[in-house]
């Protein structure tokens, strides 16, 4: 982001979270408009991690789906888990591991209908697009989509009370370190 103000690149990432919060509802409605939280949430985190992968692996050298492993992702990921916990909880000291519990008992309710890859596949691209367009790096999109995934998990759990909010953040840091360890599909268009 060309701005160093904390604010303005917040207000920034807020700016392209709303603008891609329509096209990921698009993708993942059902006939009858609603969208399934567990879903959403892991989505917006798999596009979130699917980013921050691509800040520290830039080459396209492995197979799609490979495990890999980065003290740089992990050390990013406990970052963007400060930031999301600040943003929904008002402080950052609840233990990931106690979310990431919490979304596994949560059970087949509210497990994604959808796999990693689909999405990766399916929306990657237009997310790209979309960050790139606020002037967003990998990183920086990464960061802008754990806005994405706040603004998601405070409709979902917050305000329509659809699903618990440990076990939405849960679900959310969960799909962010899994997509952010996993090569992704090639990128359809070259947007960077």
């Amino acid at each position: 982001m060309p701005s160093s103000d904390p604010l303005a690149k917040l207000k920034k990432g807020r700016d392209a979270a709303i603008e891609f919060i329509p096209l990921l509802r698009n993708k993942l409605a059902s006939r009858d408009g609603s969208v399934h939280p567990g879903t959403i949430l892991s989505a917006a985190a798999w596009l979130t991690g699917t980013s921050l992968y691509r800040a520290f692996n830039p080459k396209d050298d492995m197979p799609p789906g490979t495990t890999i492993k980065s003290d740089e992702v992990n050390k990013e990921w406990e970052s963007l888990m400060y930031l999301f916990e600040q943003y929904n909880f008002q402080k950052a000291d609840i233990p990931v591991g106690r979310l990431i519990l919490a979304a596994l008992a949560g059970g087949a309710m509210h497990k994604p209908r959808v796999e990693m890859s689909y999405i990766q596949k399916e929306l990657q691209d237009q997310y790209n697009t979309v960050m790139k367009k606020h002037g967003f790096n990998y990183l920086d999109a990464a960061r802008a989509g754990i806005v994405l995934c706040s603004l998601l998990f405070q409709l979902h759990s917050t305000t329509s009370k659809e699903i618990d909010p440990y076990v939405a953040a849960g679900i959310v840091a969960q799909g962010i370190i899994e997509a952010a360890k996993t090569v992704p599909p090639r990128l359809t268009s070259t947007t960077r």
